[in-house]
């Protein structure tokens, strides 16, 4: 219920005060008694309808005024880094991968549960939502993305390509709680990302290839493939987070296994150009850099913000690659294998899959920047 709705009563009263007619405007909130809150003097002359009109803008004024509105969530220190939101580390939502945010700030958490996990802005577990696996006979949920209108979109790794391509691409109304299937015959469904067209892109981290798919169904083509998008390193992951930069120039990808970042320019037709590096890790000079590279995002000043997977840090790409920041928890508050980001303001977001044990949380943290548009 609203905090308007809990006026039940609003109590007007007269008294006469000279020339004019004093009107009394009391409020009663739940079930407390009613009080006085203001006095107001209506001229004889001004009285009708524009007086009440007048008086019903006051009355309403006072109640919002009036009204015990719960505290905002406080903004998280910036580049703090906390443990946010619920114990995940259970049947329902163990092992989160996947983030993302509808824009009145609930999370949308999914992973090696199957489900997915609503969060509140103030951190409550509000809503279990159960996805039924396909010919797999499992489900295991990777990336995700929110777009008002559109829906949910999530990455069902499956069987983690055990028993071949059976990964599949998905919408969910999160209102009815209805399953699309967009696409499949995926190795490894990992991230999704759309164009100002709104035209999907999904990274397939076992394939190599990032796919494109018509938001409306119909399957999926091969957009781009190339060695630099599969590994030989650990884990086994390749192509993995993707976004696009602000102007839709590049799509950005993060090579999990080489620690890498790459880009792919995007043609004035829409064709992939040649993929690039961008900015290489796991250097001999810092052998945490990019380590692990997994979920990407873009601020408003076109830093790049990427999940270190196995080091266990954020860490920020300035627009020329080069890193100007890491973030990390300490003690309980430490990541533990982050793997997917999301931005709601100024605050970020932050999954740890807990990659190799049954474990998970959240963790959020303050940042110098909103993220930038997901879709350009």
């Amino acid at each position: 219920m609203s905090a308007i709705a809990t006026v039940i009563a609003a109590r007007i009263g007269y008294e006469r005060r000279g020339y004019g007619v004093g009107i009394r405007v009391g409020i009663k909130i739940g079930t407390s008694r009613a009080y006085d809150v203001a006095l107001v003097d209506l001229d004889q002359a001004t009285q009708g309808r524009r007086s009440m009109n007048r008086l019903l803008a006051l009355v309403l004024t006072l109640a919002i005024a009036a009204v015990p509105w719960p505290a905002a969530a406080a903004q998280p220190g910036q580049g703090v880094v906390r443990n946010f939101g619920p114990e995940l580390a259970t049947a329902d939502c163990h092992n989160p991968e996947g983030i993302a945010v509808d824009p009145s700030g609930n999370l949308y958490t999914a992973g090696l549960s199957g489900k997915v996990c609503v969060v509140s802005p103030r951190g409550a577990l509000i809503r279990v939502i159960p996805i039924a696996p396909g010919p797999a006979g499992v489900t295991n949920l990777l990336g995700e993305l929110f777009e008002p209108g559109q829906g949910l979109y999530l990455a069902d790794i499956a069987d983690f390509a055990a028993g071949g391509a059976r990964g599949r691409l998905l919408k969910l109304d999160v209102a009815t709680e209805t399953v699309t299937v967009l696409a499949d015959g995926f190795l490894a469904p990992n991230a999704i990302a759309q164009d100002r067209h709104r035209s999907l892109y999904v990274s397939d981290s076992f394939a190599g290839t990032i796919y494109k798919v018509d938001p409306s169904g119909g399957g999926k083509t091969a957009w781009a493939s190339d060695l630099k998008l599969t590994t030989t390193g650990s884990p086994p992951f390749g192509a993995n987070g993707v976004a696009f930069d602000r102007n839709e120039r590049f799509l950005y990808v993060a090579n999990t296994g080489d620690s890498t970042i790459l880009r792919i320019p995007v043609n004035v037709d829409g064709t992939a150009g040649t993929v690039e590096v961008f900015a290489a890790g796991a250097t001999a000079a810092d052998p945490a850099l990019l380590h692990g590279a997994d979920g990407i995002a873009f601020d408003v000043h076109g830093q790049l913000w990427v999940c270190a997977n196995q080091a266990n840090q954020i860490q920020v790409l300035s627009p020329e690659g080069a890193l100007v920041a890491r973030y990390s928890g300490t003690g309980a508050d430490a990541m533990d294998f982050p793997a997917s980001l999301v931005f709601h303001g100024r605050t970020l977001f932050v999954t740890s899959l807990a990659f190799g044990h049954f474990g998970g949380k959240l963790s959020s943290f303050g940042t110098p920047f909103p993220g930038a548009p997901l879709r350009p």
